[in-house]
């Protein structure tokens, strides 16, 4: 469960639209450059054309994006409007990709990730209607008449029936939560009190590198109130799998503290009282009190 929500890459509302994609890439603009390594851009001094302009410059390989799907994927992306251009995200300058739950980005983003392939390049040009809109994203510095320009480098394809893969650990400690070893976890809490202190049990171990902290964890998870056996937090729930970076405070602290240093393709138990929760302040909009005990199955899926 989120202490707070992360800044999402363009995640807006999806919609379907149509987009014309000649020889070449759209309007003009140039990509030169190694697929997997940051592309060279070249703006024209012209206007966009003020159409949704997607092309596919290098085909991957393995799964198409598909409705459900978290895509990896790092990406330059400029804003446009006349003369005007100018560098507004990277994922080269943080050192890690970007992760887009596809079917729930601006329209343009969503057209342009579409069927693209592992290993795939793909250029974008987004008017604003397929945008942000006439409002703009003060955020990144972009006007209710930007266009946006977008190349990204398809790393990966998690769908939503992405796991925990590796080898089930025995479950042998009273008092604590059991958990299902399946594709799709379940959680029996027990009717006993909750353990006083942060409580992580492997479940199933993975055969991947140990998580680092300030690394991006693809991840499933099921979050529980002790209490009542309520249900407030799940990734499936969502439709897709869910990232964050781990260590950076984006999640409670007993999350956080879990999953650093676990193997990717791990699934882990995590039982966590008050003070590495949510703490005094609970989280009413959640039904959780400054009481409560909250109890989570997490399967890491990827880090990078």
């Amino acid at each position: 469960m989120r202490r707070a929500a992360p800044w999402v890459v363009l995640a807006l509302l999806a919609s379907c639209v149509v987009a014309c994609s000649g020889g070449g890439p759209p309007d003009g603009v140039k990509v030169a450059g190694a697929v997997g390594r940051q592309p060279a851009v070249t703006i024209p001094g012209s206007a966009p054309g003020g159409k949704l302009g997607v092309k596919t410059l290098h085909s991957g390989k393995g799964a198409k994006v598909a409705a459900g799907d978290l895509v990896a994927a790092n990406y330059v992306g400029y804003r446009w409007n006349g003369g005007d251009h100018k560098l507004i995200a990277s994922s080269y300058d943080s050192g890690r990709p970007a992760m887009f739950p596809y079917g729930h980005l601006v329209p343009g983003l969503n057209r342009a990730l579409a069927g693209q392939r592992p290993g795939g390049r793909v250029v974008a040009v987004i008017p604003p209607g397929q945008g942000y809109g006439s409002q703009g994203y003060a955020a990144l510095q972009i006007g209710g008449n930007d266009s946006l320009v977008f190349v990204l480098d398809v790393l990966a394809v998690y769908p939503n029936g992405a796991s925990a893969h590796g080898t089930p650990e025995q479950q042998t400690e009273a008092g604590l939560p059991r958990v299902t070893t399946g594709a799709v976890p379940s959680m029996t809490i027990p009717s006993a009190r909750p353990p006083a202190k942060l409580t992580v049990r492997t479940i199933v171990r993975g055969t991947g590198r140990p998580v680092e902290a300030k690394q991006v964890v693809v991840y499933h998870d099921l979050g529980q109130i002790w209490r009542d056996r309520k249900t407030f937090e799940s990734s499936r729930g969502r439709g897709h799998p869910d990232s964050v970076v781990v260590g950076a405070r984006q999640m409670i602290d007993g999350w956080d503290r879990a999953v650093v240093g676990k193997p990717v393709g791990s699934r882990v138990l995590v039982v966590v009282p008050p003070n590495a929760g949510y703490g005094a302040k609970g989280h009413s909009a959640s039904g959780i009190t400054r009481s409560d005990t909250l109890a989570f199955v997490i399967d890491i899926i990827a880090a990078y």
